[in-house]
């Protein structure tokens, strides 16, 4: 029995000795042998550089009301994980899943060129074989045989089996999300920063970090991020900011532009991008292996963009949207001859007459530009800034104020009086013509609108004005001729763009032989003598031509940006938009000859839209212009121009309702404008009058 318990103690023993030699020999090995590789292998640290993004800088009104801002938010980055292969995707797996649990989305460059579900090419190449080739090509490499992708489904096969070695066991839905990212981080650079998701809530960071082992290299980063204000009451001035397209970024980053940077697609953001850009900070740290930070070095300090002063008057602009929408809304109700019920869009513009800035830009339908933001990261956003960019009928994202064109109807017939008097066609002593309530010319009929029976007799041209009387502007255009009547209309800039500040202006078109299939004859002219015919315009042009008449004959140039300042409350140089303007030869007499008949338009028993202004103490100048669109069933576009006050003019106001069938339909959104801008508005706007009183004029 002690031979037995002795025999074990010496098994013990021996197997004690054994374990300690062993652990010996292993310490010799790491600290003697291999110490040194080790020690440099755990003293191993990599400098990387990150960019600090620069917050872009604010857009304001011009009473310093915010429209454009920034908040705070977090941004998923990833530096060089020390991964591979199937680790490497394992991971990027894990955090999509992360992502997408929590509402959250990553980036997805490469739903812009190949989708799932089905597998096919994306948007932006689709359907263009040589935008397809070329982008296999990229990815491939040059010179190399892309011949064996023949179709979306090959390339996506090329992604997840060659390119990204995503094994098997992954579905297609799971290796797509894989792709997206690592396509995102192959566009960026693998020895950047890559930042995958943008905005990602809370609940996302706060898993990412409780998670942080799981994610080598993975950091959570805080970055501004653009936030509109009443977004959708000025959309089409704003405009929007989105991501740098790869095929954008060639050009770019000449610029000193990144791929991830975020830039001004349209509207003011676009077009004062270049204050609004700020300059991007530079975050060094020293990593280690695993791509985790070990040490923060000393970067570049983050400059932040200038901010923005529009010309904008947010109040101005609220109220001339509210009273768009909601007579817009009316005249649908309305049973009146010639209305088809069919009004649905429209524009307002405002401008000071003395300076050619832009008071208030409305066009409508509108949009929301933070759907645009939101559309990386929100399925149902991005489903919607595709249902706006598809919708061929109602236009969303087309600015109606400078981009569309309509005939200006009887709005046209003042720049006709002005061209008629300054030609010798009429005198301001003797500008009398006979209506007898028709105009036969060239075999063509024409009646008078309101009395086509005995038509208005003899009348002046403030009280031709004052009617809308469609004979007296037929007759006067017939003596003045097409080539004189078009050389006032080119002076007071119709038909030529204003050199407005935002993108998307068109040029409109003046009445012309050119632009007219068929022989030329006097009733043509006559029919441009009332605003129809082979001639459209923008509401802008329209806004700035009365403006002109209004401020005695200087065409300013309309503009939105008044000025942008720098971060530390200076001006930026060249910022601030001179007051030039150009004076149109005329004389005063002349000019005051048109005012005369505008301000009867809205003051006199006879006027066109008197009923609209009663109750405003401010007098008021305008003129109603009813256009026709030449398709049947369908009602003609309504139009009204206005300025105010018709003795010291200070805003100038054009109105456009497509399909509002009627000029006099829009006067009351010209009032609620007045009231506003002079401080009279109350009630508010939504309770104010609507076209329930109109005359039926052209």
């Amino acid at each position: 029995m002690k031979e037995k318990i002795f025999n074990r103690y010496n098994i013990f023993e021996a197997l004690l000795v054994f374990v300690t030699l062993l652990m010996i020999l292993t310490l010799v090995n790491l600290q003697i042998v291999n110490g040194e590789q080790y020690d440099l292998q755990s003293q191993k640290r990599v400098l990387s550089e990150s960019k600090i993004p620069a917050p872009r800088g604010n857009i304001l009104d011009r009473n310093g009301v915010p429209i454009a801002v920034n908040r705070e938010s977090y941004a998923v980055q990833i530096y060089k994980p020390g991964l591979k292969g199937d680790e490497l995707n394992a991971m990027l797996l894990k955090l999509a899943d992360i992502l997408e649990k929590n509402g959250d989305s990553y980036n997805e460059k490469l739903s812009a060129y190949l989708t799932i579900n089905p597998i096919d090419f994306g948007s932006e190449i689709k359907g263009d074989e040589a935008k397809i080739k070329k982008w296999k090509q990229d990815m491939v490499g040059k010179g190399k045989s892309i011949d064996f992708l023949t179709d979306a489904q090959s390339v996506f096969n090329w992604f997840r089996e060659e390119k990204f070695g995503i094994n098997s066991e992954y579905t297609d839905e799971q290796a797509y999300k894989i792709m997206a990212i690592r396509y995102d981080i192959l566009m960026d650079g693998y020895y950047t920063v890559n930042t995958i998701a943008s905005d990602v809530s809370r609940e996302s960071v706060a898993e990412i970090e409780e998670r942080h082992d799981e994610f080598p290299g993975v950091t959570i980063t805080t970055v501004p991020y653009r936030k509109y204000i009443d977004g959708d009451l000025v959309a089409h001035v704003l405009g929007y900011v989105g991501p740098i397209y790869t095929e954008e970024y060639e050009e770019l980053k000449k610029q000193g532009y990144t791929l991830n940077d975020t830039i001004g697609k349209t509207g003011i953001e676009a077009a004062a991008e270049k204050y609004l850009r700020g300059t991007n900070g530079i975050k060094r740290v020293e990593r280690d292996i695993n791509g985790r930070v070990t040490r923060e070095l000393e970067g570049k300090p983050v400059e932040p963009g200038s901010d923005v002063y529009l010309t904008i008057d947010m109040n101005l602009q609220k109220v001339a949207m509210e009273s768009l929408i909601k007579n817009i809304e009316y005249i649908k109700t309305k049973e009146e001859r010639e209305n088809y019920h069919d009004a649905f869009a429209g524009a307002v513009v405002v401008t000071d007459v003395n300076s050619g800035e832009v008071l208030a830009m409305v066009s409508y339908p509108s949009y929301n530009p933070t759907a645009f933001l939101e559309s990386k990261s929100n399925k149902e956003m991005k489903n919607l800034v595709n249902q706006w960019q598809t919708d061929s009928v109602n236009l969303p994202l087309y600015n109606r104020a400078i981009a569309g064109v309509y005939a200006p109807g009887s709005t046209f017939k003042p720049i006709v009086g002005l061209a008629a008097l300054a030609e010798g066609v009429i005198s301001t002593q003797n500008s009398y013509r006979f209506d007898p309530g028709y105009l036969n010319v060239e075999g063509q009929h024409f009646t008078c609108l309101e009395y086509p029976g005995y038509g208005h007799g003899t009348l002046d041209l403030r009280n031709a004005l004052a009617t809308s009387c469609n004979i007296y502007f037929y007759n006067i255009a017939m003596e003045l001729g097409l080539d004189s009547l078009n050389k006032w209309v080119k002076k007071f800039g119709l038909g030529e763009k204003t050199g407005i500040d935002i993108a998307g202006e068109v040029q409109g078109m003046r009445a012309s032989r050119e632009n007219y299939d068929g022989v030329w004859g006097l009733a043509n002219t006559a029919r441009v003598g009332i605003g129809q015919f082979n001639q459209y315009y923008t509401p802008l042009q329209i806004a700035n031509y009365i403006a002109t008449i209004a401020n005695g004959g200087k065409r300013y140039t309309p503009h939105l940006i008044k000025q942008a300042v720098r971060y530390d409350g200076t001006i930026v140089e060249g910022s601030t938009y001179s007051k030039g303007y150009e004076q149109i030869d005329i004389a005063p007499e002349i000019i005051n000859a048109v005012k005369e008949g505008m301000e009867a338009v809205a003051n006199s028993a006879e006027g066109t839209a008197s009923y609209a202004f009663t109750d405003i103490p401010i007098k008021v100048a305008g003129k109603t212009g009813t256009a026709e669109t030449g398709r049947k069933n369908e009602s003609s576009n309504a139009l009204f121009v206005a300025y105010a006050p018709a003795e010291n003019p200070q805003i100038a106001i054009t109105i456009v309702i497509e399909k509002g069938a009627w000029g006099t339909n829009c006067a009351p959104i010209a009032a609620d404008i007045v009231k506003e801008y002079f401080g009279l508005n109350d009630p508010p706007v939504s309770d104010t009058a609507t076209a329930d009183e109109a005359v039926f004029v052209k």
